[in-house]
């Protein structure tokens, strides 16, 4: 019994992390310059994910969650506390989509 509270405790913990709104309504628009990572990406991911996701405080966590980034801002369910701007989405799916390059 002991532990089927804590798998349901800790489902619920975790299904709270994310946002419940799953909006498909967003595509990319990656015309235009190619996105940098240093001026366009890292202010984005460090100013709305890093608080909370601390391994996306520099470009080694953020590349290599790159294809979970991508899925989470096009669908919507993050960030949780808030919401990206159309430019902010572009500017991170956009690099990603241009192969995250460490520019």
């Amino acid at each position: 019994m002991k532990k089927l509270i804590f798998v349901l405790l800790c489902t619920a913990l975790l299904s709270s992390c994310k946002k419940t709104t799953t909006s498909n309504s967003y595509t990319p628009d990656c015309s235009g310059a190619a996105k940098s990572f240093a001026t366009d990406v890292f202010p984005v991911v460090n100013g709305n994910c890093a608080g909370c996701h601390s391994k996306f405080s520099n470009y080694a966590g953020i590349s290599g969650d790159a294809s979970s980034i991508r899925s989470m801002i096009v669908s919507g369910s993050m960030p949780k506390n808030g919401s990206l701007t159309t430019a902010q989405k572009n500017a991170v799916v956009c690099w990603i989509d241009n192969g995250a390059p460490n520019n």
